[in-house]
Order: structure tokens, then sequence, then C-alpha cells
């Protein structure tokens, strides 16, 4: 049976796994990301992971990594959360360390990848998919068309879709998107501006029982994502709306109010499912495998 790597680039860590071709993970490695440090570092960092597992088993690599794509040349287009990743050919960089073809694809199309082969939408025809963490993934795949790519390769990028007009800024340069309001970024912005403590997402949500303001930030990030899940069901009017990403670990504390909100606030709110993703922090790496087996396969 082949093997590939599958390698999850996230904002503070890197995943890296080596996957067969039924999706099962036989080896785990996960090193820091080290965004701040540059794209020297975070290279470093992605052979350091390959490195650590039995990578001369394996028949490709795919990633699956932050920002604008263009996966037909593996070269980040636009990437804001890492110093230097714009405009780098992250598939020419890691093929220089690793004798196996490498294919790069935005990190959010991937863990759709992921949840369409062996996860929670499999048997769905049109999905859009939303990853909250850092920031805020989006992906739309229809049966027709596949996975969404854009004229330049910004296609589904759902996170800079403008929530609050002159809002807040963002890394794209917008101001408002939102991803500044309905990712784990944006809860601790938001409550950072109610209290002038600085905190992350999950140590906000850590506070909810005894903290008013952090309970009040969870109210103001279930309604923020009750009116972004609304125009994502009037855009696309898919079957369902798949969420995943980290925040969703914490899904015992907003997911029952989103819903109800959203159900609240969209004029069609049962002609979608909304509904968890499975792989929650695997999808990446079981996604970037899907696409090396694919684009293996297909010579691209």
């Amino acid at each position: 049976m082949k093997k590939v790597i599958g390698i999850d680039l996230g904002g503070t860590k890197i995943n890296a796994c080596l996957i067969d071709e039924i999706g099962n993970i036989l080896e785990r490695e996960e090193v820091p990301t080290n965004a701040d440090k540059g794209r020297d570092q975070v290279l470093e960092n992605i052979k350091e992971a390959i490195y650590k597992l039995d990578y001369k088993s394996a028949s490709a690599i795919g990633i699956g990594t932050p920002g604008f794509i263009d996966a037909e040349n593996g070269i980040v287009t636009f990437a804001g959360n890492i110093k230097g990743w714009t405009g780098l050919n992250l598939k020419e960089a890691v093929e220089k360390f690793v004798d196996l073809p490498v294919f790069v694809e935005n990190d959010a199309n991937i863990a759709l990848i992921a949840e369409k082969w062996i996860g929670a939408c499999k048997n769905y025809k049109n999905v859009v998919m939303i990853t909250l963490g850092t920031g805020l993934g989006g992906a739309v795949y229809t049966e027709d068309g596949g996975i969404l790519q854009g004229s330049n390769f910004q296609g589904a990028e759902l996170g800079h879709m403008i929530l609050y007009p002159e809002g807040r800024t963002c890394t794209c340069g917008q101001l408002g998107c939102a991803e500044q309001y309905c990712s784990g970024t944006g809860i601790g912005r938001e409550y950072q501006e109610l209290t002038g403590k600085t905190a992350s997402g999950k140590e906000v949500f850590d506070l909810i029982k005894k903290d008013p303001n952090a309970k009040e930030v969870l109210k103001s990030y279930q309604k923020n994502l009750a009116y972004f899940l609304t125009s994502l069901r009037n855009i696309f009017d898919p079957q369902a709306i798949v969420i995943g990403g980290g925040v969703i670990a914490s899904k015992d504390l907003f997911w029952d109010g989103m819903v109800e909100k959203f159900k609240q606030v969209c004029h069609k709110p049962d002609s979608v499912e909304i509904i968890p993703a499975k792989f929650l922090n695997n999808a990446g790496v079981i996604g970037a495998a899907r696409i090396a087996f694919e684009r293996m396969d297909n010579g691209k």
C-alpha cells in the first residue's frame, strides 16, 4: 500500500504525518511553526518534521498552508501570517531537501478535501467549509466543479468577506473582515477592547464561567458567526456548512447559541445543515495526503 506525507502548516505548529491510501495516520511529528522568525526558519522546521518521519517510504508530500495559493505551481501568492511567505515557491523549496514530488494547497481547501474524502460531508454534493483557528479559512466544493479555486487562486477566501464595514484592520489590508471577528484572534481582540487585557481565544473561553466580559465576548462571537453563516447560506446555497479548525474544540461553549442565533437571522435556516468537522486537528494532514495521492497519480 502506498504512503505519503501530509503536512498541515498551522499558525503555531507544523503537523506532519505519514498516511496510507485509506487515510490512516501511521506516524506523526509536530514541531513549532515559528512564523514570526520568517520563511527560512519555517522551512527548516518543515524539513525537521519530514526527517523525523520514515519519509523514505513515502511516494509524495502534500502541504496545506495559509494564504492564497497557486496550486498548479506550488506558489504562495499572498500570506499575511508568516513573515516572508508571500511569493515563496513552497513546492520547489521543499523539493530541494527531499527527493519526493511536493504538492501545495490552501489549508482550508485541504481541510474540506479531508472531510469530503472520509469525513463529515462525504455524502454531500455541495458543501461550504469554514475553519476557525488563529485565522478564518474557507473552502467551497460543488459536485460539478470540485474545489473552487478562483481566477487568481483566491476563490472562497471567506474569512475576507466584509462583516463590519470600516471595522477592524485585517492582515489582508481590508477593514472589517470576518476573520477579525470570527477567529480565535478575533475573540482575543474583542476581549482586549473590552478589558484592556491581552488573552488568547482559548484563554477567553476558559474565563467564561467567572468573567462577565468573557461572557459578553462569547455572545458577540455567536452573533457574528450566525450572520456570517447566513451570508454563506445565501451566497452558495450548500447542502451543508462544515465547521472545523482549532476553535471547534470549544464547541460545547458556543455551538448551540450560534445555531439558535442563525435560525433567528437566516430567512431559510432549514435549507442547510450546520455540522461540525469530523477530523478537527487531523483534517489538514489527511487532506494534504489526499491531494498528494491524487496529484501524484495525475502527474500534476
